[in-house]
């Protein structure tokens, strides 16, 4: 099999942002790709981002480069720089903020080694192929957001296997989706995580992937814990998925199951948070795509209390060219737990829905 799903998975995240990436530069084995997108979208009353919960519209864009050298015959450095605009609320609220951006060596049949900010192992190697939604998805795997600055990762695949792991130094303010107490983001003094697939050869309407993954992560300790992190001392990842086809053409299949156990350090409010998302997708050859599914988060707190957030998303799209497209989306509440919103501020009581227009290149 010449391209395993994990490498289908990451080239449809990466997808998302690039429709065709234009060469700047080529020769003499250096390259300079620069992409990027302009999209405007149309949010309904409790989904758009103003003070009054009222619908409204939202333009964003986003630019990125990929690098590459060729070292000798069998080795390549290569870099990437992403940054994502925002019209925000108003002309304070305007942002270009880094996305992703790392260097890295391309050992060939001995894998990657990279270095800098994106996601860990088990959100490139497990989780990711649920993420394929424009504003409504991942809810139940809480991962598409964790980019975090200090990130060493070394990949490898083949034969069917992919394995990934990454390691992150010390960092202030890291995004940490399931940390409640402290507004998601924590100083966080080390973490690493694993993932380990398989990859079947096609199988009727394309292959098969199981993946599992397994993280940990350790709080700072010299800063004071109730009020910088919340008294938060630690916390370890655990993620399972089972996919069956390609995202981009025919029929797509996804489960994807994820948990984190958060360590407090008084060792009297740990808490569990997990989630599961199930994917049913149809890609058609003439653009358009139709992908709905169930997603569900549960909040565990060792003292007992138990609560949920049960939704289905529902996404339209369609690639008029492979530069532009539309797309429509909706959320549907399906039995989320008023206490759970509170505890979260994540909203998913509410139906809410989309409507957007991007030019990519």
């Amino acid at each position: 099999m010449k391209k395993s799903l994990l490498a289908l998975a990451v080239a449809a995240v990466a997808a998302s942002s690039v429709a065709s990436a234009a060469t700047v530069y080529d020769k003499d084995g250096t390259s300079l790709e620069m992409y990027g997108r302009v999209q405007a979208v149309v949010y309904s009353n409790h989904a758009s981002d103003n003070s009054y919960d009222d619908a409204g519209l939202t333009a964003t864009g986003r630019l990125g480069f990929n690098m590459r050298t060729q070292l000798n015959e069998r080795i390549a450095a290569y870099a990437n720089a992403e940054w994502d605009a925002a019209d925000g609320n108003g002309a304070d609220d305007d942002s270009f903020d880094v996305r992703r951006i790392y260097v890295g060596t391309d050992f060939g049949t001995y894998g990657k080694l990279q270095a800098g900010r994106f996601e860990d192992a088990i959100y490139w190697n497990v989780t990711s192929y649920s993420d394929v939604y424009e504003d409504w998805g991942c809810w139940g795997q809480f991962g598409d957001g964790d980019k975090r600055d200090g990130m060493i990762m070394y990949s490898w695949s083949g034969y069917g296997i992919s394995f990934m792991a990454t390691y992150g130094t010390a960092k202030d303010g890291q995004t940490v989706e399931g940390a409640w107490d402290a507004d998601e983001t924590l100083d966080l003094d080390n973490a690493y995580a694993v993932g380990l697939g398989y990859t079947t050869p096609d199988v009727l309407f394309g292959p098969i992937s199981i993946n599992v993954g397994y993280g940990s992560a350790n709080v700072q300790s010299d800063v004071n814990p109730l009020r910088d992190n919340h008294n938060y001392d630690s916390y370890d990842n655990y993620a399972a998925s089972l996919v069956w086809g390609s995202i981009d053409v025919g029929p797509y299949l996804a489960a994807v199951w994820n948990m984190r156990d958060f360590n407090m350090i008084n060792g009297e409010n740990d808490y569990t948070v997990q989630g599961v998302e199930a994917v049913v997708a149809y890609g058609f050859e003439n653009g358009v795509s139709i992908r709905t599914g169930y997603q569900w988060v549960n909040n565990d707190e060792d003292n007992g209390q138990s609560v949920d957030g049960q939704i289905i998303p529902v996404y339209v799209n369609y690639n008029v060219t492979p530069n532009f497209n539309v797309w429509a989306e909706a959320r549907f509440d399906v039995g989320t737990d008023d206490e759970f919103d509170a505890i979260t501020e994540y909203g998913l009581s509410e139906n809410v829905y989309s409507c957007g227009a991007r030019y990519s290149f």
